[in-house]
């Protein structure tokens, strides 16, 4: 169990690090957009990639914020039930997530990316299928992760967390 937290603190600093060096890149190519706007000219394959960051960051994000499992749980009335029930409950949530990764990301995302290798990016000196490459890569880390966390979910105890009552007078002081 270990060698998997090593490999799973690794994966997670190399996608965290990823979306970093995407977000910058996002952001200097749109200012860089609008600074040579404002001056009458404008290079059209900074739209294009832009997107094509964009898309990247979000898909490479997902996999990040699953691996860390803080992707969004509407858990509020499972934990309410036994530990055992909730349980069983985490274990079917990251089951079809993970069928969803294999299915749809790395099945459906290898079909889109295979068909698509002929078609050129407009602007761009890249191919369709290289872009939509980004699918399996991803698809297979969520995939992972979703392994690793129904073993977390099933060798560790469940955390009940114990319901307070919002303050909203307390939530206006700190700004919230």
């Amino acid at each position: 169990m270990k060698a998997f937290s090593v490999f799973q603190r690794v994966v997670d600093a190399i996608l965290r690090w990823i979306c970093i060096v995407l977000f910058a890149l996002l952001v200097i190519l749109v200012v860089y957009q609008v600074i040579i706007r404002s001056f009458g000219g404008g290079n059209a394959w900074t739209e294009a990639m832009a997107r094509i960051i964009f898309i990247w960051q979000g898909i490479i994000g997902a996999a990040y914020v699953i691996g860390e499992n803080d992707d969004v749980a509407i858990d509020f009335l499972v934990r309410k039930f036994p530990a055992a029930v909730v349980k069983f409950f985490e274990v079917l949530a990251h089951s079809i997530v993970g069928f969803f990764a294999v299915w749809v990301m790395i099945m459906g995302g290898w079909r889109l990316a295979d068909s698509a290798f002929d078609q050129t990016v407009e602007l761009l000196p890249f191919s369709q299928g290289q872009i939509y490459l980004i699918l399996p890569v991803t698809g297979i880390l969520i995939a992972i992760y979703c392994i690793l966390n129904i073993i977390k979910a099933v060798t560790s105890e469940v955390k009940i967390v114990a319901e307070e009552d919002i303050d909203l007078a307390s939530i206006q002081e700190e700004g919230i």
